[in-house]
């Protein structure tokens, strides 16, 4: 059996967590633990533990009011993974937004590879060339060159033939005039601002552990 939560996740990354015979869609950064019969909130990012919270059933009067106090408590911490993070290409290519020392937010691919393994990362550009848009054109022959990639490994061949280059190159000029794609980058605005503002909160303290 399926049971749906009241708050709206429709747009945040979930999985399904089956408990005591009841499906629940469960945000990513909420795990279940079942000795205790608690949802656990925690996330972890840059090394760092950002949010850290229980939330029993017992407390909260069953499993879906426990999860969905643990929703609210991720949501209001600001540190959900919506699915807009995320630009999906395929089933096996995916685009992520990602801080990087020294550079800045980043645009960067993962293609999975067949069976074990972590796959492959390809740099595609700095948040700030894309907001601009100057970096546009460059972004797009990398973008290309990902996707060429991971059709080759998804059939095991070393050459992208023609039509599939151009049927590649078509695609990503259709994403890019998408509505995902602007979703995605304001997804990257976000992440911009959730970074000003942990660095200014971080200068902050260090200023005060002064005194």
């Amino acid at each position: 059996m399926n049971t749906e939560s009241e708050i709206d996740i429709s747009g945040l990354r979930c999985y399904d967590k089956s408990v005591d015979d009841v499906t629940y869609s469960v945000p990513r950064g909420i795990t279940r633990e079942t000795r205790g019969r608690v949802w656990i909130v925690r996330v972890l990012k840059n090394k760092k533990v950002q949010v850290s919270a229980r939330f029993t059933d017992r407390r909260f009067g069953g499993t879906r009011r426990a999860l969905d106090a643990a929703i609210l408590h991720l949501l209001h911490s600001g540190h959900a993974w919506r699915r807009d993070d995320v630009l999906q290409l395929n089933e096996r290519t995916a685009v992520h937004w990602r801080k990087r020392s020294g550079v800045g937010l980043c645009a960067v691919a993962y293609v999975t590879h067949r069976g074990p393994g972590r796959g492959e990362t390809f740099f595609l550009s700095t948040y700030r060339r894309v907001a601009s848009g100057r970096g546009m054109e460059k972004f797009r022959g990398k973008l290309v060159s990902v996707l060429e990639r991971a059709w080759a490994i998804d059939n095991e061949s070393r050459d992208t033939p023609y039509p599939v280059q151009k049927s590649i190159r078509q695609a990503v000029d259709r994403l890019f005039d998408s509505d995902v794609f602007a979703r995605f980058k304001q997804a990257g605005q976000r992440k911009v601002d959730q970074i000003a503002v942990a660095q200014y909160v971080e200068s902050l303290n260090r200023y005060k552990g002064r005194w």
